[in-house]
């Protein structure tokens, strides 16, 4: 019978030899078995171990509670930079809208109420214990560390803003009265304003690069990277414009040497291709960063002293022989027309003979000047025995030119040499609320073409051209589908009867089923003087009206026109005369259209329909024109084709527009949802447009 072994001779190490040299009872207790490394006997731990083992641990506590400590601290972090972040973000949006609409002083108020919370978001991210935690986490994590510098540029930013909305605040609170006494102040305020700009680009560029890597930590940064790329760098190619108009602008006014500018003061009651008559004018002297002077002058004053023989418009050869300034505002586009007249002032002996050239010019209208008078109330002007107002200037004026006793003194003009001075030193001296309501009026003018600037500069001129202050005429793009209308008038000979001129313009637009455009035009002109005391307003309206439509169009019918017979036999290549290379690209393409009494003419890529167009005192007249335009491989109508109508406003003459397009066959247009699309506008400004698109029935 088998014997019982005890369970205490059990040994749960089984080895065929055991070693002498192994520790098996110690192997057992630390499971540490190794047969073919024998380990040494470990000696029980020292207090000095024991002590180091249990401060290790400690530190390791210490260490978790610091992290869950601070972690809490960055969950309230993130809490704070989204209600924080949130009122700057809006703030910024709020400011930006601001300087937009000419309110510097808004903007001004909510940047200000953004520096508290930046100083906040400052403080957290970047205070002892936080800064210590992000820069750990940030080896790890980069947006933590991302996240310190990023606050800093909006700070910067804000910083930048702030100083752009204070310098805009000081130009529109004083810009006049520095121009005219202090251009000093002036030139700090400009260069303000353009190193606040250049600021703003660096900065706001930094913020994009941050944001786009931070938006996932908190909803501000996605905020503020979407204000960011919609507020700021989609007009980054804008304020880089700036930059450099900016630049120029400092180069022309800022010197310490004679600079000299152009105002054009236009009439629309005789009204021109470019606006009105240019009877008067003004030669301002610029040094310093202000007006040292203000000449205003006849414009047949540099006439008398201008002997080129040049070759006038063909319209103008029956009323002179020799073309200068007075009748060189004849283009449509202001910028062609703006540098005929300077050229013909600079040719003048008054200025050639002492080395006088413009750096550019600025036309106003008469609704101009009637604003201005508006702002500053009547001025009395006790040698006329008149106090001039914003109703009556142009009456009384006018009448002054053409009869008054400085016309007899043969200085006809003198009433407005006498009158400018005293508006703009009412002007210097305005409450900062009437020059911010002169400001909006004057955006209102640009819109209508009553103010348009012109600069030789190519860097000033293109940014006027983006401010849409130069009276340019449009350039179509390529691919356009659409049509370009303008009806253009010249009063040649028929008085200042424009003054009493109301007009209307019809387009009715009908497309065909492969894109052709066929348009009918109605021009109606009510002429409502004739009753008058000055015979001026009561003369007939002798007008020379061309419409513009779009490259290639060709004319069908046109009724209403007059026919007029009378020509100029003088023979100017016979007599030497020379012509204005722009003019003669214009003129080289005339076609006479006998039958209908009319031309038409290529100018500035445009089809020009041209004939006279007289209108009786008392009369109401219309002309009717229909033009046939074709299509293009780009024209074929399609479901969701964009169409575009794009008519350009005279200067100087108020109009009632009304637009009918009837989509092809088997469309409707999406925005009205029938095949007819209608626009219409009793007054419309300077450029007015609209797209629709193609929308194929079901």
């Amino acid at each position: 019978m088998p014997q019982k072994v005890p369970i205490r001779n059990i040994d749960p190490v089984v080895v065929d030899v055991k070693n002498p040299g192994v520790n098996y009872a110690w192997s057992r207790k630390h499971s540490v078995i190794n047969l073919r490394r024998a380990p040494k006997e470990r000696p029980a731990p020292s207090r000095v171990r024991l002590f180091a083992k249990l401060a290790g641990a400690g530190i390791a506590l210490i260490l978790v509670l610091f992290l869950g400590y601070e972690g809490f601290r960055v969950v309230r972090a993130k809490d704070i930079v989204k209600t924080t972040g949130a009122r700057i973000a809006q703030n910024f949006s709020v400011s930006v809208d601001a300087l937009q609409e000419m309110d510097p002083e808004k903007a001004s108020a909510a940047l200000k109420a953004n520096d508290t919370d930046i100083r906040e978001l400052d403080r957290l991210l970047n205070d002892t214990q936080a800064n210590n935690l992000f820069s750990i986490l940030g080896k790890i994590v980069p947006l933590f560390r991302d996240s310190g510098s990023l606050v800093g540029h909006i700070g910067a930013l804000n910083v930048s803003f702030l100083r752009l909305a204070d310098a805009s605040d000081a130009l529109k609170k004083n810009g006049i009265s520095y121009f005219q006494s202090d251009g000093a102040s002036l030139i700090r305020e400009i260069t303000a304003l353009r190193d606040a700009a250049r600021s703003i680009l660096a900065e706001a560029q930094a913020i994009k690069n941050a944001t786009t890597n931070l938006k996932k930590v908190s909803s501000f940064f996605g905020t503020l990277d979407s204000l960011i790329g919609e507020k700021y760098l989609i007009h980054s190619a804008e304020l880089y414009r700036l930059d450099a108009a900016l630049a120029r602008i400092l180069d022309i006014i800022g010197t310490d040497t004679d600079r000299h500018i152009a105002f054009f003061f236009q009439n629309p009651a005789e009204i021109r291709p470019g606006g009105g008559f240019i009877g008067s004018y003004a030669d301002m002297t610029v040094r310093g960063g202000q007006m040292t002077d203000l000449d205003v002058r006849d414009i047949y004053d540099p006439d008398g002293q201008f002997f080129e023989n040049i070759v006038p418009p063909f319209q103008m050869q029956t009323v002179t022989e020799r073309w200068g300034a007075r009748d060189a505002n004849w283009f449509f586009d202001f910028p062609t027309s703006a540098k005929t007249v300077l050229s013909f002032l600079e040719t003048s002996k008054m200025y050639s003979e002492k080395g006088v050239t413009f750096d550019g010019a600025l036309a106003v209208n008469i609704p101009v000047i009637k604003t201005l008078l508006e702002m500053t109330g009547g001025i009395p002007l006790p040698e006329y025995n008149l106090t001039i107002t914003a109703d009556n200037f142009l009456a009384e004026v006018q009448r002054e030119v053409e009869a008054g006793k400085d016309k007899k003194a043969g200085q006809p003009k003198k009433i407005l040499k006498t009158l400018t001075p005293l508006i703009l030193e009412r002007l210097k001296t305005m409450e900062a609320g009437d020059n911010k309501d002169l400001l909006l009026k004057f955006a209102e003018h640009i819109a209508r073409k009553d103010i348009m600037a012109y600069a030789k500069d190519a860097e000033l001129s293109s940014f006027l051209a983006d401010a849409a202050m130069t009276g340019k005429v449009a350039e179509l793009p390529n691919g356009f589908w659409g049509s370009y209308l303008a009806v253009v008038n010249a009063n040649v000979a028929g008085g200042k009867t424009d003054a009493f001129i109301e007009q209307a313009i019809e387009a009715n637009v009908n497309i065909d089923t492969e894109g052709k455009l066929l348009t009918d035009v109605t021009v109606t002109r009510g002429h409502k003087g004739g009753n008058e005391k000055d015979p001026w307003w009561n003369a007939d309206n002798k007008n020379f009206i061309q419409i513009l439509a779009n490259p290639g169009s060709n004319i069908v019918t046109m009724k209403g026109n007059t026919v007029k017979t009378l020509k100029s036999y003088f023979d100017y290549e016979a007599n030497g005369f020379s012509e204005n290379p722009d003019l003669q690209r214009i003129e080289a393409s005339r076609l006479a259209l006998p039958e209908l009494n009319a031309w038409t003419m290529e100018e500035f890529g445009k089809k020009a329909f041209a004939t006279w167009f007289t209108i009786p005192a008392g009369k109401t007249r219309s002309l009717t024109l229909r033009y046939h335009t074709d299509n293009t491989s780009d024209t074929v109508p399609e479901d969701g084709k964009p169409y575009t109508f794009l008519y350009e406003r005279q200067s100087g003459v108020p109009t009632s527009l009304k637009a009918t397009i009837t989509a092809p066959l088997g469309f409707v247009w999406a925005e009205s949802g029938t095949p007819v699309y209608q626009f219409s506008k009793d007054d419309a400004s300077g450029q007015e447009s609209f797209v629709i698109r193609l929308k194929r029935q079901s």
